[in-house]
């Protein structure tokens, strides 16, 4: 498939994986690290955005053609619409295909920032359109970003990226952005380097990733810090040298990040340093620093599980400010060298002790390791991925076919009928493609696609790389889960139609990197439709931002590990009922009702230490936390806990250290 001849005197080629491979025509970036490779790269990413704004600005002239007078919202979006003659457009209709841009084995030399160069990549509400921006390589230590020695502009203070996805202040429409399986190294004498300045908004994620100062110096291996971010996972990260390892701080306090298997070692400063924003990592190990772990702002939370920090400064977590929650975390070397059991700070909240709830077991997310001998595509099989015909019988020929792993070719596929997922499939990659619900599908209960065969022995079903976007709406659900089998789901988003259901209790379950909202329109309430709900499952979530569910998360009768998220709207964050068991860590509340409560729990098991976050001050829940055991109700509000310090106008933000 081509990148548009629009975009380029010679038109690119990706590759079946969605890959555009950096090396090929028209870039020809080298890895050898003879030459410097900065403009091939940058021409790359350059042409790949501009798909996105050659698509939205499509939409704003069918926005243009919405009657002038009076409210009028366009029919296909839930946030775009014409009033009184003034277009405001969040994103575009129909979101373009942006593939992968893909840096084989090799050293690619650079000598300043990469990042898109476009000055009008912004929609009405001015926030800029970074979204898709995906850069993959072929492995840690196999595809290094080396930045040359002595780079004009990373000097002392300068706090100048290698790699950002962010060019302006804020915004909050860049979904699915990743950088990952590649090392980022900022050379010698860039005092000022951050290796990789990330961002994304509701699903996005680094991964495999290692980042190294020459000399040791520089700011930071990975930066968040614009306005905004939200539905960030990182994971599998390395960082040695720099002031800080990881620094994670916001200009507008907040929204959230998950990190876990983060390993810093040589900082001059901290191996993690937290801001105002809610943090949750787990599996930090950090050496040869003056503390592990610095929370530095009064507005921040941090949450801190099953990690070892050892170095040789005073303290191994330096809390200067802000919330605290540390669980199973040995300090060794510090002048405080413990091991720290649990501590809360400001202070616990609930039946604390044996009556409380004990921590749940969390298992680490499968990883699948197919071999790629039995693959094929779903257009083998006559799909098309217009967006107008009817694929449902083609995909289902395709899993049908005996292949292990199915592949979804880049397009817009219309799907009418379940698809059924057989037991001898064991991974699903959509290549973040589109997805169209047909009518007799969106008018029903049904789902699109029925994880009905196979059981707890057979392997485990991946599935992965979803962007479904607007079209996807309706009454039905992604996925309906019929059956014991595992599954595993990573790096997807279903921008208007609720993701999961199961009507088979028993099976374990893996969210990694997934936003779902129900498919109601922003501000709207009282549709009963859940945007993620299990029945007596075992469930372990990271960054899992469900948005506008009646409730959100619905937990009946199974345990829920909850690490990360980012809930929106006026309904139950986290219902657990029947005996379930659920714990959350890290994450917001962002957005609230004042006539509900963010986290219910009916004759069931809470366990929770999380954050609220939201922009005025009617839009926050009143009441925290309703718990119901044993014919008691203990009800916590926001007047009863520790308050985030934002601004009036923001309402009563607060954070939840311990509640058990």
């Amino acid at each position: 498939m081509l990148l548009s001849a629009q975009l380029m005197a010679e038109p690119a080629e990706m590759d079946r994986n969605g890959r555009l491979n950096l090396c090929k025509a028209p870039y020809f970036a080298d890895p050898t690290g003879k030459r410097d490779s900065t403009d091939a790269i940058l021409r790359a990413m350059d042409d790949v955005t501009r798909l996105t704004l050659l698509s939205y600005r499509k939409t704003l002239l069918e926005m243009k053609n919405l009657p002038a007078k009076g409210f009028h919202q366009h029919p296909r979006s839930a946030e775009n619409y014409r009033e009184d003659g003034v277009v405001h457009c969040s994103t575009s209709l129909d979101l373009a295909y942006l593939p992968v841009l893909y840096l084989p084995a090799g050293t690619y030399l650079v000598s300043d920032t990469l990042r898109h160069r476009h000055k009008d990549l912004v929609n009405t509400y001015g926030s800029e359109m970074n979204q898709q921006i995906r850069l993959r390589g072929a492995g840690v230590n196999h595809t290094v970003i080396r930045l040359k020695d002595n780079s004009p502009g990373f000097g002392a203070g300068s706090r100048k990226p290698v790699i950002s996805y962010m060019a302006g202040k804020q915004t909050n429409v860049a979904t699915s952005n990743y950088c990952e399986d590649l090392t980022i190294h900022t050379g010698n004498n860039n005092p000022g380097a951050v290796g990789l300045d990330f961002f994304a908004n509701n699903s996005g994620a680094v991964r495999n990733v290692r980042i190294v100062s020459g000399d040791g110096k520089g700011f930071a291996g990975l930066q968040l810090g614009h306005a905004n971010y939200s539905g960030v996972l990182l994971k599998h990260i390395e960082v040695e040298g720099f002031d800080h390892g990881l620094h994670i701080d916001s200009a507008t306090n907040g929204m959230f990040a998950h990190a876990e298997h983060i390993t810093t070692r040589g900082q001059l400063i901290s191996g993690v340093t937290v801001g105002s924003v809610s943090v949750s990592l787990r599996k930090l190990r950090t050496s040869d620093s003056p503390a592990g772990l610095t929370c530095t702002s009064p507005r921040g939370f941090t949450a801190l599980l099953d990690s070892t920090l050892s170095g040789s400064g005073p303290r191994g977590i330096d809390r200067k400010a802000g919330g605290l929650y540390v669980s199973n975390v040995t300090l060794d070397g510090f002048g405080d060298a413990r091991e720290v059991k649990e501590w809360a700070y400001p202070a616990a909240f609930g039946a604390n002790g044996p009556k409380g709830m004990a921590r749940l077991p969390i298992e680490e997310t499968p990883v699948y390791e197919g071999n790629e001998k039995s693959r094929t595509g779903i257009q083998r099989f006559g799909a098309i991925g217009n967006g107008s015909n009817d694929d449902s019988r083609a995909i289902q020929a395709a899993m049908n076919s005996g292949a292990t792993e199915i592949f979804f070719e880049p397009g817009r596929y219309l799907i009418n009928e379940p698809v059924v997922i057989p037991a001898g499939v064991e991974h699903i990659d959509f290549q973040f493609c589109d997805l169209v619900a047909g009518p007799d599908l969106a008018d029903s209960d049904r789902e699109g696609f029925l994880i009905k065969e196979g059981d707890a022995t057979s392997p485990p079903l991946f599935i992965e790389r979803l962007l479904a976007w607007e079209q996807w709406r309706g009454k039905h659900c992604t996925f309906t889960h019929a059956s014991t089998r595992t599954v595993c789901f990573k790096d997807m988003q279903t921008q208007t139609l609720r993701i999961y259901q199961n009507s088979v209790p028993g099976a374990k379950v893996f969210f990694e990197n997934v936003a779902t909202t129900t498919g109601a329109r922003p501000g709207e309430h009282g549709h009963g439709r859940c945007a993620v709900s299990f029945k007596g499952q075992k469930v372990w979530a990271r960054q899992l931002n469900p948005e506008r569910g009646e409730p959100e998360i619905l937990n009946d009768r199974g345990d829920l590990v909850l690490m990360g998220y980012k809930s929106e709207g006026k309904g139950v964050v986290v219902h657990t009922i029947n005996g379930g068991r659920s714990e959350i860590i890290g994450g917001v509340v962002n957005v609230g009702n004042t006539a509900d409560t963010a986290f219910v729990a009916e004759n069931s098991e809470l366990r929770l230490s999380t954050a609220t976050h939201g922009w005025r001050a009617p839009a926050y829940f009143r009441n925290a936390i309703r718990h119901t055991r044993n014919g008691k109700t203990i009800l916590l509000m926001a007047k009863d806990l520790p308050s985030r310090k934002f601004k009036k106008e923001r309402g009563r933000q607060y954070m939840v250290p311990l509640y058990k």
